[in-house]
């Protein structure tokens, strides 16, 4: 029976649409039968009856103390009051196009401008030409004439605002430009720990700067400013002129006379550009506020045209309420006639009632019939939605076993299979999603574990890293702390790597890291471990050790180690280290110290030759001091004007005459101490300044030079030494050539001497040398003979001086041997044509056997020393006088006075030297 009443509701079942369609079928038919009796019973009658009136004309509200009535029609009225509407709509579209025009000067505003303008001008010229009564009126001279002011005020008022804006563009030009100008020397500044370390006058001006804009945002809103904000803007400028005048030195000094002249002349156009844009904007609200009097002006000027613009009698009364005396009168408004309209209806009743509840009848059936059906879609739709909420609400819960029983509408019997396949394939989902999320957790395991050892291992050499070593050293000094124990903290370096890297290549680099971190594993395993800093440094950590001679013979046998060969990628290769060593507690007590001290004792270790073990000793941490002072000092010298120039003669052999002189930098540090150029410069070669210090020798140089060939000696030469990091820079032969254009002076005054270690550097140097020839500037090799010496680059480098070193002729007078070597080196030199120069001469015998040579120049104490600038021309005379003396001593003849004359100069060059 149950089965028979599924299927019969299965079939009867209808949808939603189904059911809701019956209902009005049946709702439909019920008021079609009532409709029928009403048309039979009962007769309604409606009658309309539209009366139009005669056309009333035009009606122009005004204020009027009493009402006038017209009995007349009225005559047509001068002007349409289409044309005065669309004559204000105009102003008021053209005054809203001027806004966007004073903001925007672009194309497209510029245009639309236009285009309003020429509307307006249309709009007004539809109102004067269609008068005809009012013509003559003087209210019509009126609207010309203000619209002539206001169209020559909108003109004035937007030239005003294209100049304002034009101003305040060059102003904020100028404003960037200067502080361009100021902030590139600072982005080039070097940095030290964090800090940029740069002139303090540029930063000065800089800051100022940076308040003069923030001062001068409000010049970029086109209204006056107060005087509060022009007194500020005027401070914040003077203050930038004052810091640029107070340091003037420093800038012509450190920046050069071009940029100091070209910041006071943008300066300068700024303040006038600043003072143009308030001017302007002051003169710009000025105008604006005449425009909008202009405007009101041309309104009012419509409004009494409007007035004139119907006859007196054509005025008609206006309810009470408009006639308030002081009122403003609108514009004139038509008002239209509208059609009256009269609706009369009458009905007829029947004689009886019967018809009357018939009606009734059928209405409440059909009201039952409607709340029937509503009740029905209302319990077919309700009890299956509930049944889907609830499923839903387990779902949520992770009951994905639940489903929806089907009973209701069609569309419901829908959704809910639909919802139970949902069901289905989440359950499948879920159960595919616990898989996936353990595979997942397994391989995130995987991936940390591997991050764990990527964190703390190196990944070429399998070593701690940098952040792994530290920890291992903190645990193993608290081991330490603990047993009493030494830790030894061993720094290993690769000579010379950076040979292996460029001949066999960074791939094979890498395989003689690896190579050299199995050997370091194999040698460390039995007293600590080993690890890799970076690149080619590493670290040894020595474990219970007892003594630092324990720790010292560790390092030693490393250091022995790597003496003997290594097999990498079937080759033999033999890769010495050198090693610094320090230990706990004797050395320092954390491991970052350590670490120091190691490095400090590492740097000792390359400077005695590498392949060598240095431990660390305090005095290491003074040189360390010393030379960090030193570069302190460096940093700030030439600010501070504490470089000197100094000039040391070089005489001919043959003429006795000054051939050039040598430019020799000094530094009087501020305690008054003159250091020589071995104090200071390899530290500045270290900390990257050699290259600023070249600079400004070489512009000195020059410009001494130029003085002197305009002064009292024509034929100067100056030998200006610079460094192979001076020199492999791409934009030094430029520079040498500007500074000759600068100063005026010929390129065969100058010659650049190089040392021996430019042999050493690439094909920049070599491309330099070319360049600097092709110039006309004499190149010299300083130090010859001192280890770097390529007698192929003699013949292939066109050097035109080649100066001998003085551990040359130091001997060359009393050991035959050094005769012989410097005899040789000086015929190879004439015979390449090169003009040779012989440094260090101190004594008169070394004078006496150089002066026999052809193309020599010498130099040294015995002949002069270094001097001041303006000392130089007054020198000349006196060496010349010191050579002439020196050939009659070394005469033949006068063995004796040469004898007696060689302690006296002994005494001289110590003398000499001690002062220096």
């Amino acid at each position: 029976m149950n089965a028979v009443l599924a299927a019969l509701r299965a079939r009867l079942r209808l949808s939603l649409a189904g059911r809701l369609a019956i209902s009005f079928i049946g709702v439909a038919g019920l008021i079609l039968a009532a409709n029928l009796i009403v048309q039979q019973g009962i007769l309604v009658e409606r009658t309309t009856r539209v009366t139009t009136p005669a056309a009333v004309a035009p009606v122009v509200v005004l204020a009027a103390p009493a009402p006038v009535h017209i009995d007349a029609p009225p005559p047509e009225p001068a002007v349409s009051p289409v044309l005065l509407e669309d004559a204000f709509g105009a102003l008021g579209r053209l005054e809203h196009a001027g806004q966007m025009r004073l903001k925007d000067a672009s194309a497209p505003a510029v245009a639309h401008y236009r285009q309003t303008a020429a509307h307006f001008d249309a709009a007004i010229d539809a109102v004067l030409t269609a008068s005809v009564a009012g013509r003559a009126d003087p209210a019509f001279g009126h609207i010309r004439s203000k619209f002539r002011a206001y169209s020559a005020q909108a003109s004035g008022l937007l030239q005003t605002s294209d100049a304002r804006r034009a101003a305040e563009t060059e102003r904020t030009a100028l404003l960037e430009r200067v502080d361009v100008r100021v902030k590139e020397p600072l982005a080039s500044a070097w940095t030290i720990f964090g800090r940029v370390v740069s002139r303090q006058t540029l930063v000065e001006l800089s800051d100022d700067l940076d308040s003069l804009r923030q001062h001068s945002e409000v010049l970029e809103a086109a209204t006056p400013l107060s005087a509060v904000q022009v007194a500020a803007i005027g401070a914040a400028e003077q203050r930038v002129q004052k810091t640029l005048a107070a340091n003037e030195s420093a800038f012509r000094r450190g920046q050069g006379e071009a940029w100091y002249q070209a910041m006071r002349a943008d300066l300068a156009q700024l303040i006038a550009r600043r003072e143009s844009s308030i001017r302007l904007a002051t003169e710009l609200a000025e105008e604006a506020d005449a425009l909008a009097q202009q405007g009101d002006q041309l309104r009012d000027a419509l409004l009494k045209a409007g007035r004139v613009m119907v006859p007196a009698a054509m005025h008609t009364a206006v309810p009470a309420a408009a006639s308030v005396p002081g009122a403003v009168t609108p514009p004139p408004a038509i008002a239209r006639a509208r059609p009256a309209i009269e609706t009369q209806s009458t009905t007829r009743v029947p004689a009886d009632s019967s018809s009357r509840r018939v009606v009734a009848w059928a209405s409440g059936a059909a009201a039952l019939l409607m709340l029937i059906m509503c009740v029905g879609i209302v319990l077919s739709v309700v009890a299956p939605v509930r049944r889907l909420v609830g499923a839903t609400a387990q779902i949520a819960a992770g009951q994905y076993s639940v489903r929806v029983a089907s009973g209701g509408v069609t569309e419901l019997d829908s959704l809910a299979h639909a919802f139970n396949t949902m069901a289905d394939e989440l359950a499948l989902a879920r159960q595919a999603s616990l898989n996936y999320q353990q595979g997942l957790e397994e391989k995130i395991q995987e991936r940390t574990r591997r991050l764990q050892e990527l964190s703390e291992r190196d990944p070429l050499t399998g070593l701690p890293n940098r952040r792994h070593l530290f920890a291992l050293l903190d645990a193993a000094l608290e081991r330490a702390r603990i047993s009493g124990d030494c830790v030894g903290v061993l720094f290993l370096d690769v000579d010379n790597f950076k040979y292996i890297n460029d001949g066999l290549g960074h791939a094979f680099g890498d395989s003689v890291l690896t190579g050299m971190a199995q050997r370091l594993e194999q040698l460390t395993r039995a007293h600590g471990f080993a690890a890799r800093l970076g690149g080619d440094e590493f670290t040894v950590v020595v474990e219970r050790a007892r003594t630092i001679a324990e720790v010292r013979k560790i390092g030693a046998a490393i250091v022995a180690a790597f003496q003997s060969a290594m097999m990498i990628e079937g080759r033999e290769l033999i890769v010495s280290v050198s090693v610094g060593a320090c230990a706990f507690p004797i050395h320092a007590q954390q491991a970052a110290a350590l670490l120091k001290a190691a490095d400090m004792a590492l740097f000792r270790a390359k400077a005695l030759g590498r392949s060598q073990l240095s431990v660390f000793t305090p005095e290491l941490l003074d040189i360390a001091a010393a030379k960090f002072a030193t570069e302190q000092g460096l940093r700030h010298a030439i600010d501070r004007g504490e470089f000197e120039l100094f000039f040391q003669p070089e005489i001919s052999a043959e003429t006795l005459e000054v051939g050039l002189v040598e430019a020799l930098i000094r530094w009087r540090t501020p305690s008054g101490e003159l250091l020589l150029p071995g104090a200071f410069l390899p530290v500045a070669e270290e900390s990257g300044l050699a290259i600023e210090i070249g600079d400004w020798v070489l512009r000195r140089a020059v410009s001494a030079a130029s003085g002197w060939h305009r002064g009292g000696w024509p034929e100067v030469r100056v030998a200006i030494n610079v460094s192979p990091r001076q020199l492999s820079d791409g934009q030094f032969v430029e520079r040498v050539a500007a500074l000759l254009a600068e100063f005026q002076l010929p390129a065969r005054c100058i010659e650049i001497e190089l040392t021996e270690s430019v042999l050493q550097t690439g094909p920049v140097t070599v491309q330099g040398i070319h360049k600097l020839c092709a110039l006309g500037i004499a190149v010299a090799l300083d130090d010859f003979g001192t280890g770097f010496s390529s007698l192929a680059s003699l013949e292939i480098l066109p050097f035109s001086r080649v100066k001998l070193d003085m551990s040359l002729i130091s001997r060359i007078d009393t050991s035959p041997r050094s005769a012989a070597i410097a005899q040789a080196i000086i015929g190879m030199c004439q015979k390449l044509g090169m003009q040779i120069t012989a440094e260090g001469v101190e004594r008169p015998a070394q004078f006496a056997y150089l002066a026999r040579q052809h193309s020599m120049f010498l130099q040294g104490f015995l002949l002069a020393h270094p001097v001041p600038e303006h000392e130089l021309l007054s020198l000349l005379a006196a060496v010349r006088e010191r050579a002439h003396e020196l050939i009659i001593t070394a005469a033949p003849g006068r063995r004796d006075g040469a004898a007696a004359t060689e302690p006296q100069a002994q005494q001289s060059v110590r003398a000499a030297g001690a002062h220096a």
